[in-house]
């Protein structure tokens, strides 16, 4: 029973006599009816009171195991979720950028050779993925360590949650971004490779779609999709993101109220305070240009189709 419930039983019992009430009465405030000897099957000739006392403890215990269950119900549901990061983004940062790292290992998934770095302390949380991509041209992409941590800043700025926390550390004289290692989760890839689809992602998918057009990202995949135990989608390797073309990287018919209005208040100077120290002035231009390129996209599909069809909340 949580703490809540408990406090609630033993108010509950202090008001009563011991484990009955004052018989033919209501001293439970209307919860429970009186219980009168008459009701209880008592044989003719026995004293009746520790049958009807029996008979109460039982519905007490029964209503304690009912609180405790309406109370544990939301906790269980909460530690599904793997979004652990939100409402505690700085002690997050904190530690990912000073705890101490016992030894790394090879993940064994991602194009990028990501590593899994175990951390002492272990709380608030175990791991962190290690990324050391000096910026460059690999296998005909751009590449750089520094956009993971703008995916994570511009995330932050835009209030999605959907990003987990990366900053920027050394590890053995290298350079590179630190982002927290993510537990309960599975890519798309490993649940069979089908975006998910129903009411509780829609708005996730379109949010998702818009962001990876906002920072010119075309490497999004089943792979770099992750879904938690709650349902979360949640947004992981954007190395490749930035880029400096004002080419949109995916189509699209709709987008989210919300965040179209937070993309449409942006400007290159909230931006560039935000995002500067990981990218330069070519690829916040990019990003400009790109929002730009998305509202003439909407505006052609509201003319086409109507806002309503098109901005949906």
């Amino acid at each position: 029973m949580s703490g809540a419930a408990a406090e609630q039983y033993s108010r509950w019992l202090a008001r009563s006599d011991g484990f009955g009430f004052c018989f033919g009465t209501q001293r439970s405030s209307g919860r429970l009816p009186p219980i009168h000897p008459t009701t209880m099957n008592v044989p003719p000739g026995r004293n009746s009171q520790p049958a009807i006392r029996n008979r109460v403890f039982r519905r007490l215990i029964a209503i304690g195991v009912a609180a405790a269950a309406a109370t544990a119900a939301p906790h269980a549901g909460e530690a599904l979720s793997a979004k652990t990061w939100v409402g505690h983004a700085a002690e997050i940062e904190r530690h990912l950028q000073s705890a101490e790292i016992l030894r790394l290992e090879a993940i064994g998934t991602g194009v990028t050779k990501p590593q899994r770095a175990h951390l002492a302390p272990a709380a608030p949380f175990e791991s962190l993925v290690w990324k050391p991509l000096a910026p460059g041209m690999r296998g005909g992409y751009q590449e750089s360590y520094k956009s993971e941590i703008a995916a994570y800043e511009l995330d932050k700025l835009l209030a999605m949650n959907m990003v987990p926390p990366a900053v920027e550390r050394r590890i053995d004289g290298d350079a590179g971004a630190a982002i927290m290692w993510l537990e309960g989760t599975r890519s798309v890839k490993e649940t069979g490779g089908k975006v998910p689809t129903g009411p509780q992602f829609g708005r996730p998918i379109r949010v998702m779609q818009m962001f990876d057009n906002l920072i010119g990202n075309a490497d999004r995949n089943a792979g770099n999709i992750l879904i938690d135990g709650a349902n979360n989608v949640i947004l992981i390797d954007h190395s490749r993101a930035f880029i400096a073309s004002d080419k949109l990287p995916w189509k699209f018919e709709r987008v989210d109220a919300e965040l179209w209005q937070k993309f449409k208040a942006l400007t290159g100077e909230q931006v560039k305070t935000s995002l500067g120290q990981w990218l330069d002035d070519e690829a916040i231009r990019g990003i400009m240009a790109r929002r730009d390129r998305i509202a003439r996209e909407v505006d052609k599909l509201t003319a086409q189709k109507g806002v309503a069809a098109t901005i949906v909340p």
